[in-house]
């Protein structure tokens, strides 16, 4: 038979190491867990599963989604050439792209942008075009204040000359001049079909990254 002081050193003992087995499981314990790292969140897809340039992109809008600061949008001009249109067709446009948005972006390790945003600015015709989407621009020098840079954007837009205003998917490239939180960023959007007054196009808009 166990001596009493022997049994209560042993319970002792049992009740210590329950304490820790269960401070160690709570700490384990999804019900009250840490900071949610943006990796752990909800997405779209599970970034990891990708690789290079597609997994960077999955990884970097996510992030800038979940973590990202405020951006302001200034818009805008907007270059009609002249070569692909005629002097009455030049007249009628509109190249003042007046308008503005908002979204929140976000650098990664390497520097580069990832941001989403919402944009409404007078179009050629003077009426109002809407969008929303995300960029991504990459730059040289990296992690530098004063760069150039190179990316896309990626967008759902709408405008009174296209399908009646109903919204439409679209992407362009982007080009950038970046001095510190501000940057100008210009887009190229082709002639893809053939005859005068179907021509080339160029938008220029500017945005502070908060």
């Amino acid at each position: 038979m166990i001596e009493r002081p022997r049994r209560l050193g042993m319970l002792a003992a049992i009740a210590v190491g329950a304490t820790l087995g269960c401070a160690a499981a709570g700490a384990q314990s999804p019900a009250a867990p840490a900071a949610e790292a943006p990796a752990s969140k909800k997405w779209i897809a599970d970034c990891g599963n990708y690789k290079g340039w597609i997994g960077s992109q999955c990884s970097g809008l996510r992030d800038a989604w979940y973590d990202g600061k405020p951006v302001v949008i200034v818009s805008g001009y907007t270059w009609h050439d002249p070569a692909t249109y005629d002097d009455d067709k030049l007249e009628e446009f509109n190249a003042k792209a007046w308008g503005g948005g908002f979204g929140w972006g976000r650098r990664d390790a390497k520097g580069d942008h990832y941001s989403w945003y919402a944009l409404a600015f007078k179009d050629s015709h003077d009426d109002w075009t809407k969008a929303v989407g995300w960029t991504w621009v990459t730059y040289w020098p990296e992690k530098s204040d004063y760069a150039v840079g190179l990316g896309y954007t990626a967008f759902i837009m709408s405008r009174p000359d296209i399908a009646n205003n109903i919204p439409f998917p679209a992407a362009l490239p982007l080009a950038s001049v970046k001095l510190g939180p501000a940057e100008l960023l210009g887009t190229f959007i082709p002639k893809l079909n053939g005859g005068v007054n179907h021509g080339n196009v160029a938008y220029f808009f500017g945005r502070i990254q908060f």
